[in-house]
């Protein structure tokens, strides 16, 4: 007798549907995942997860199984008088240890597989799938017109199995009748079988979703060295473990990843205390621990799950769960958890660039703008909401107008204040380089020199010579701080395009010293002569070069101009590639050069 630990519900045609303690007869083992087994209270016939049920120990149970069949193969339900005996039956319930990941392994090639339960955060559930039911044998059945009834004891040893001569219905599939030492063809591996293991690993270990595939490779591999039996079984797991690239698609039908699983419960909870707190007007402070534990959880998935599984659960309808962590933390003032909460932000967006363009385009900029000025006391959370809206900006996507309200001149005017004068607030001098990485990020959207209102701010100031300091640094070192993503396509360099800003102007170009533009342009000639043709770098060092001639008096001092002249005389005489379209970076190059030469006779050489 067999009595379940959890609820289960599965869409697979062969699976019972089942409460939590419910009692079950096991009919027959078929694998290490699923047992055909009968109901108690209905009679019903199917198959259960192992891993939902605990054995019940009966030291006298004296009950019979009822099981008539109809001309269709349909079990009649128990007789009712049947599960009254079953209240006088004692019974003991067993206490399960938690295991480690060690037992996890060895308890795969076993066929009494134990309940796998975790200690996690209080905020986890307890349901789990199971891989789906195994596949239903089409051999021929019995003649359905030579129906029996059949009248089986229950042996009162646990560890017996007898199993019944009924016959099975034709939806479900039919027991295995030959011998237990009759050789049996080895089943051909299943497809699915490399993300299972992955998603078994993940659960049971906390392993981040790529070491717990790097954990199985290695396991297999040291198998497949030391078994030369089954070789060719465990080459065919290996090549489904590369296969295996999307966790949720590559799991048997029916079967939900624990973090998917997991991804749908906090987004939900969140959502639903992002309700209570729109109805009542005091803050909610006993839901505290609660909310930082969903957080906590949310953000470790973000982190270590696998990416495309995050972003399936985020996309749901459309970007629904992302658009509520927005609105609750705009709503939200209590500091810890907007901490929290931006760190969650910073994880999605390293997820897709699509999730970028949806913090964009909400309200999310705003409020982290108005939170720099405002909350001038929370270093940490300044650093964080910085380096946030650094990555939202570094796409350079154009932004809705109405953010313009909040992103203004004003707050372009308290970043370049910082960055010079600093805030007491940051005795580490974090917030400077932080901010430098912000206006870098914020500038790669205008795209108009004429209209930047990042331009029109250094005018008014001026005087920037940390900024310019900071900007020479990142120059040398060839370095764009704000590309901190590998989405596509790639975003223009925000060094490069700050600096082309500057001097697309006379009055911008002002901020630099002239010492400054000779170090400038010995980085700029290094890196021209450096870089290959057909590199995209080079067209926008050239770029450089010449907005610099154009705004500055370069040809009064004409620094490094033989080096530069050498440089742009190899570029014109490089051989043309037949295969390369008209708007490629090597035919830029040139054209560029043209123009150099067109505008500033007197660097061409003869």
């Amino acid at each position: 007798m067999y009595r379940s630990l959890f609820s289960f519900s599965s869409a697979e045609r062969n699976a019972l549907r089942f409460p939590a303690g419910e009692c079950f007869l096991v009919l027959e083992r078929s694998g290490a995942h699923w047992w055909l087994a009968t109901r108690c209270s209905s009679g019903e016939t199917g198959y259960i997860p192992a891993a939902y049920i605990e054995k019940i120990p009966v030291r006298s149970l004296i009950t019979y199984i009822h099981i008539q069949t109809y001309a269709k193969g349909r079990i009649k339900t128990l007789c009712p008088d049947m599960s009254k005996k079953h209240t006088h039956t004692q019974t003991h319930t067993h206490t399960h240890t938690h295991t480690h990941s060690l037992s996890l392994f060895l308890s795969l090639s076993h066929t009494h597989t134990v309940a796998q339960r975790r200690d996690r955060a209080p905020c986890e559930a307890l349901n789990s799938q199971a891989p789906p039911p195994p596949v239903p044998d089409h051999s021929p059945s019995p003649d359905p017109s030579k129906k029996r009834s059949a009248l089986q004891p229950i042996s009162k040893q646990p560890a017996t199995e007898h199993q019944s001569d009924a016959e099975w219905p034709l939806s479900l599939p039919h027991a295995s009748l030959s011998a237990p030492g009759s050789p049996t063809p080895s089943a051909a591996v299943p497809v699915t079988i490399g993300a299972e293991l992955i998603e078994l690993v993940r659960k049971n270990t906390g392993l981040s979703y790529e070491l717990s595939r790097v954990a199985v490779g290695v396991v297999v591999g040291h198998l497949q060295s030391v078994l030369p039996r089954v070789t060719a079984d465990l080459e065919q797991v290996l090549l489904s473990l590369v296969g295996s690239k999307d966790l949720g698609a590559a799991l048997p039908l029916g079967q939900v990843c624990h973090d998917e699983q997991r991804l749908q419960v906090i987004f939900s909870d969140l959502a639903r205390h992002r309700d209570d707190s729109q109805q009542r007007s005091w803050a909610l402070y006993e839901d505290h621990a609660l909310i930082a534990c969903y957080l906590e959880e949310l953000l470790q998935i973000l982190t270590d799950a696998d990416p495309e599984v995050c972003k399936k659960m985020c996309r749901v309808n459309e970007y629904e769960a992302v658009l509520s962590l927005v609105s609750y933390y705009q709503m939200e003032h209590r500091v810890s958890l907007r901490l929290l909460l931006l760190k969650v932000f910073g994880a999605m967006c390293g997820l897709d660039a699509a999730l970028i363009s949806t913090l964009l385009n909400s309200v999310l900029t705003m409020e982290l703008a108005r939170d720099l000025q405002t909350d001038t006391q929370e270093h940490e959370k300044m650093c964080y909401s910085a380096l946030l809206m650094a990555m939202i900006f570094c796409r350079g996507e154009q932004i809705p107008l109405h953010h313009y309200e909040h992103l203004n001149a004003a707050f372009l005017q308290f970043l370049l204040d910082v960055i010079e004068d600093g805030l007491p607030s940051d005795p580490t001098e974090q917030l400077p380089d932080l901010f430098i990485n912000l206006l870098l990020a914020f500038n790669l959207h205008l795209r108009v020199p004429e209209s930047n209102m990042v331009m029109q701010t250094l005018i008014k100031r001026h005087n920037v010579k940390i900024l310019t300091e900071k900007l020479l640094l990142l120059l040398n070192r060839g370095e764009d701080p704000v590309c901190v993503f590998d989405h596509a396509p790639p975003a223009p360099h925000s060094v490069l395009k700050f600096l082309q800003d500057v001097f697309s102007s006379r009055d911008t170009s002002d901020i630099f010293y002239r010492s400054d533009l000779m170090v400038m342009i010995d980085i700029a000639v290094r890196q021209i002569s450096d870089l290959s043709p057909g590199d995209r770098m080079r067209v926008e060092y050239l770029s450089l070069v010449l907005a610099l001639m154009r705004s500055t008096d370069y040809l009064e001092h004409r620094h490094r101009l033989s080096d530069l002249q050498a440089a742009l005389q190899r570029i014109l005489g490089e051989e043309e590639d037949c295969g390369e379209d008209q708007g490629s970076s090597r035919q830029m190059d040139k054209l560029i050069v043209q123009q150099i030469h067109r505008e500033f006779p007197q660097i061409s050489r003869s």
